[in-house]
C-alpha cells in the first residue's frame, strides 16, 4: 500500500497507529506549520510523542494476548530515543512529512486537493485506511504468531501425551509382574502423576490461550465486518450512485481505485482468518477430547461468519467500470467493462474465466435479485435479446493492479418486449444488460453476476428524445436498493429543477448552471400557469406526465421534448454565448416585450430567447422605436440547421442596422469573440471557385432607424403581437467579395458560379 511506502524504521507505522488521534492534532496533516515554529517547540513536540508512546506501551495489559503489542511499542520506543537522540527535532520533522504525505497520497486518491483535518470525507478515508492497516498487521503477525504458539503447545501436549502412554504401558506391565509394592511400579506411578498434573496444567494454559485467542479472533471479526458495511455499503454504494447520476451529466468525485485497495485488503484478511480459524477448528478437535467437560465450540459459527463476509466481499465487488448506453439502438456497436475489484489479491484470474453477456428484461431482473444466493442459477433462463460478441475472458493488467473485461464489439440484434403497460410506450420499457461468471477461490465456488443501470431499446433515431426521457427521470430520482425498476410517478419540483440543472450544465459544458429565474419559467411552463406565484413553484410536485407524456397547450410536443431540443442547440451552436451569460433564453414573450419596452431600452435593444413554438428554435427579439412609438419585433426563429450554416453572433451582425445593444445595455461588440465571418478580401480557392457566405437580413419599413437601402417587406410584424419576421433561405443573401476580372476570364468555373450568383440576386 502506498501509505505504507512512506513509514519505515525512521517512524514506525505502528506507532503511527497507536497514537493516531494525538499526532493527527498536533503535527496537522495538509497544513504548514506556523514560520515562528521553531527547533525548541519541535524538540519539545518530539519529546511529547515520545512520552505518548511510552504511556501508550505501559496502558496495554500484561497478558499473554497484549504481549507481542507491548513488546513491540516499547522496543520502538527505545529505538527512537536512541535514532533522535542528538537531534529530537528532527523527529518532528519526520513525523510531520510522513503525516503531509499521507495526506497528499488521500487528497491525491480522491481527485482533489489537499484536505485539511476535520474534513469529513478526508477523515473517513483516512480512518479506514487506519483501521485495515491495523487489522491487517494483527493478522499478519500477531494473531498468525498466536496460532502458531498454539500449535506449538499442542506439539508438546501430543509429546507428553506419548510419553504418558509409554509410562502407563510400563506401569501397567511391571504391576502385573510385580505388584504395587514394587520400587519400579512405585517409581513410574509417581512419574506418572506428575507427568499427568503437567499435563493437565499444560492442557489448562492451552485452552486459556486458544479461548484468548478465540476472543480476539471475534473481535477482529466484527471490526472487519464494520469495515465492510462501511466500504460496500457506503462507499461503493456512493460510487455507484454517482455512476448513475454521471448518466445525467454528474461529475464524479467518488475513487474506484480507493475502494479497490480497501476490498483487497479486506479480501487477504478475510482469507487469512477463515485460514487460522480453520486451523484453530483442527487443533481443537484434537485436544477437546481429553477434557472431562467439553467446553462448547464456537469456531463453526466464525468460520461460517468469515465465509460470508467473503462470499458478499466477492459477490458484491464484480462491478460494471464503463456502463453500456442508457439509450441503446439495435444493430448498433457498444462498449463496457466489468471488473472484478478482488480479483488480483484472490488471483481470480489465473484460471482466466469467461464473462458473458445478456439482456433481460424488468421481471427477469426481480426474478434474478429474488432468486436465493445459494441457488445455482442458469443464465438461458434470463434472456430478453439476442447480444453478438458477448463472451469475453477476465484478465490481469498488471500495470493497474485489475481484474477486468472490456467488451469493444457488443451489438443487440434482437429484443423481446414484454406486453405494454396500459398507456406505457416502448421508450418506457426498461431492460437491463446482464453480466455473469463463475470461478473458484480455493475450495470455494462462486456464481456472480451484476446488473446495468436501466436500459431502454430503440430501433430509430426519432425514438431518442423520448427514451432519454425515461432513463433521465430513472437516473435522477431511483431509491438504491429498490426493487427493478421502480421510480416515483411524482416528484418536488426543487427535485426536477436540480436534475434538469445537471443535465443542462453536462451539456453545455460549463459551471454556468440555470438561475432562479431559469427555474420559475420552466415552472410556469411545466405547469402550464403563466401567473404561477415566484415561490409558489417550491411546493409544488411535478409528474412523469406532465414531464414527458402530456403535450404543451396548442402544441404538439411535451415540456421534455422543448427543454431537451434548446438544450441541443446550445450546446452544439451556442455554448460561447450561453456561458458568457448573453443568451437570456428562458423567458417568455410577454416578458420579453415588457424588458425591451421598459425606460431606458433605446431602439435595438436585443435579446435572445428560446421559441416557445419552434422546437429547438432561438429567436432574436428587438426593439424598434418610431417616433414615441416602441415596437417588440420577433426574428422567426433560428434552428440547428440555420446555426450550423451562420452562428447566432455573426447573424447578429448580419442585423446590425436593427440590433445595437444586448439588453440592457451590453455594446453588441461583445459577440465579436464567437464571429466566425470570412474576410471579403479572400480570393479564388485552390479550386477556382470564389469563396461566399451566407448573411442574413430582416425586411421592413423605412424610418430614420432602418437601413434605407431595405425593401418593404408585406409580412412585416406592425407591433408586439402581430406577425413574425420571415428569415428564411430566401433572405440569405450571398456575399461573394471584390471580383477580379482577369481571375474571372482565366478561371471558366469561378466565372460559372459569379454568374449563377449574380442570377439568384
Amino acid at each position: 500500500m502506498e501509505v505504507e511506502q512512506i513509514y519505515g524504521e525512521s517512524f514506525p507505522l505502528e506507532v503511527r497507529f497507536q497514537l493516531a488521534s494525538w499526532i493527527e492534532d498536533q503535527f496537522q496533516p495538509g497544513l504548514k506549520m506556523p514560520d515562528d515554529f521553531g527547533a525548541h517547540n519541535l524538540t519539545g513536540l518530539a519529546y511529547s510523542l515520545l512520552n505518548q508512546l511510552d504511556a501508550r506501551a505501559n496502558s496495554i495489559p500484561d497478558d499473554s494476548a497484549n504481549f507481542l503489542t507491548k513488546k513491540k511499542l516499547t522496543e520502538q520506543g527505545m529505538a527512537l530515543r536512541l535514532r533522535y537522540n542528538q537531534n529530537p527535532a528532527a523527529l518532528a520533522l519526520t513525523v510531520k512529512h510522513c503525516m503531509d504525505q499521507e495526506a497528499a497520497i488521500v487528497a491525491r486518491a480522491e481527485g482533489g486537493a489537499i484536505l485539511p483535518a476535520g474534513s469529513n470525507d478526508a477523515n473517513v478515508i483516512h480512518q479506514i485506511r487506519q483501521n485495515l492497516s491495523i487489522i491487517r498487521q494483527q493478522v499478519r503477525s500477531e494473531t498468525t504468531s498466536d496460532v502458531n504458539r498454539l500449535k506449538q503447545e499442542h506439539e508438546s501436549i501430543n509429546m507428553e501425551l506419548y510419553s504418558l502412554n509409554e509410562i502407563n504401558t510400563a506401569h501397567a506391565r511391571l504391576q502385573e509382574q510385580h505388584g504395587d509394592s514394587f520400587h519400579e511400579v512405585k517409581k513410574l506411578l509417581g512419574e506418572k502423576n506428575k507427568l499427568q498434573r503437567e499435563l493437565t496444567q499444560k492442557l489448562g494454559r492451552f485452552i486459556t490461550h486458544f479461548k484468548q485467542l478465540e476472543e480476539r479472533l471475534k473481535g477482529i471479526f466484527e471490526a472487519v465486518k464494520n469495515i465492510q458495511v462501511e466500504v460496500l455499503e457506503n462507499k461503493l454504494v456512493a460510487w455507484k450512485r454517482e455512476q448513475q447520476l454521471s448518466g445525467n451529466g454528474l461529475q464524479m468525485t467518488q475513487s474506484l481505485e480507493n475502494i479497490q485497495e480497501w476490498c483487497e485488503g479486506l479480501a487477504e484478511v478475510l482469507w487469512t482468518l477463515r485460514t487460522q480459524v480453520k486451523q484453530l477448528e483442527i487443533l481443537w478437535n484434537q485436544v477437546s477430547k481429553f477434557q472431562s467437560a467439553p467446553t462448547p465450540n464456537t469456531l463453526p459459527d466464525l468460520i461460517a461468519g468469515l465465509t460470508g463476509l467473503l462470499t458478499g466481499l466477492v459477490t458484491g465487488t464484480f462491478i460494471i467500470e464503463k456502463q453500456p448506453p442508457q439509450v441503446m439502438k439495435t444493430n448498433t456497436r457498444f462498449t463496457a467493462t466489468v471488473r472484478l475489484l478482488v480479483g488480483g489479491q484472490l488471483n481470480v484470474h489465473m484460471a482466466s474465466p469467461n464473462v458473458s453477456v445478456s439482456i433481460i428484461s424488468e421481471s427477469q431482473a426481480n426474478q434474478l435479485l429474488k432468486a436465493p444466493s445459494q441457488s445455482n442459477k442458469r443464465k438461458e433462463d434470463y434472456s430478453s435479446g439476442e447480444i453478438l460478441n458477448g463472451i469475453g475472458n477476465m484478465e490481469y493488467h498488471a500495470s493497474t493492479r485489475q481484474v477486468s473485461v472490456t467488451f469493444r464489439n457488443l451489438q443487440l440484434k434482437k429484443i423481446k418486449r414484454t406486453e405494454k403497460k396500459g398507456t406505457e410506450s416502448v421508450m418506457e420499457e426498461k431492460f437491463s444488460v446482464c453480466f455473469w461468471t463463475d470461478f473458484t477461490v480455493g475450495e470455494l465456488n462462486f456464481q456472480v453476476f451484476t446488473l446495468s443501470l436501466p436500459v431502454v431499446v430503440i430501433v430509430h433515431g426519432n425514438q431518442e428524445p423520448q427514451a432519454l426521457a425515461t432513463i433521465t427521470w430513472d437516473n435522477a430520482f431511483a431509491e438504491w436498493g429498490r426493487r427493478p425498476f421502480v421510480v416515483p410517478d411524482k416528484v418536488s419540483w426543487l427535485q426536477m429543477a436540480e436534475a434538469l440543472n445537471m443535465k443542462w450544465t453536462s451539456a453545455v459544458g460549463s459551471n454556468r448552471g440555470l438561475t432562479q429565474d431559469n427555474f420559475y419559467f420552466l415552472a410556469t411552463k411545466v405547469f402550464r400557469n403563466p401567473n404561477l406565484g415566484q415561490d409558489d413553484s417550491k411546493n409544488l410536485v411535478i409528474s412523469w406526465s406532465q414531464f414527458c407524456r402530456e403535450p404543451l397547450p396548442d402544441r404538439n410536443f411535451t415540456f421534455w421534448e422543448w427543454f431537451y431540443r434548446v438544450m441541443n442547440l446550445t450546446s452544439q451552436h451556442m455554448r460561447g454565448p450561453w456561458n458568457e451569460g448573453l443568451i437570456m433564453g428562458f423567458v417568455s414573450k410577454q416578458k420579453a416585450e415588457e424588458l425591451l419596452t421598459a425606460p431606458g431600452c433605446t431602439h435595438g435593444t436585443f435579446l435572445l430567447r428560446y421559441s416557445d413554438s419552434e422546437l429547438g428554435g432561438i429567436t432574436i427579439a428587438y426593439v424598434r422605436q418610431d417616433g414615441m412609438v416602441k415596437t417588440v419585433l420577433f426574428v422567426a426563429p433560428f434552428v440547428s440547421k440555420d446555426l450550423s450554416q451562420r452562428s447566432i453572433s455573426d447573424t447578429i451582425f448580419d442585423l446590425q442596422e436593427n440590433l445595437t445593444y444586448l439588453y440592457p445595455n451590453i455594446p453588441r461588440d461583445i459577440f465579436k469573440k464567437f464571429s466566425s465571418a470570412i474576410t471579403k478580401d479572400s480570393g479564388p480557392t485552390s479550386h477556382g471557385y470564389v469563396p461566399h457566405s451566407l448573411k442574413t437580413h430582416v425586411q421592413g419599413p423605412v424610418n430614420e432607424y432602418s437601413n434605407p437601402a431595405t425593401p418593404l417587406n408585406p409580412y412585416e410584424m406592425y407591433g408586439a403581437g402581430g406577425y413574425t419576421d420571415e428569415v428564411d433561405a430566401s433572405n440569405m443573401e450571398y456575399d461573394i467579395g471584390d471580383i477580379n476580372i482577369t481571375d474571372i476570364l482565366n478561371i471558366t468555373s469561378a466565372s460559372n458560379l459569379y454568374q449563377d450568383h449574380i442570377n439568384t440576386i
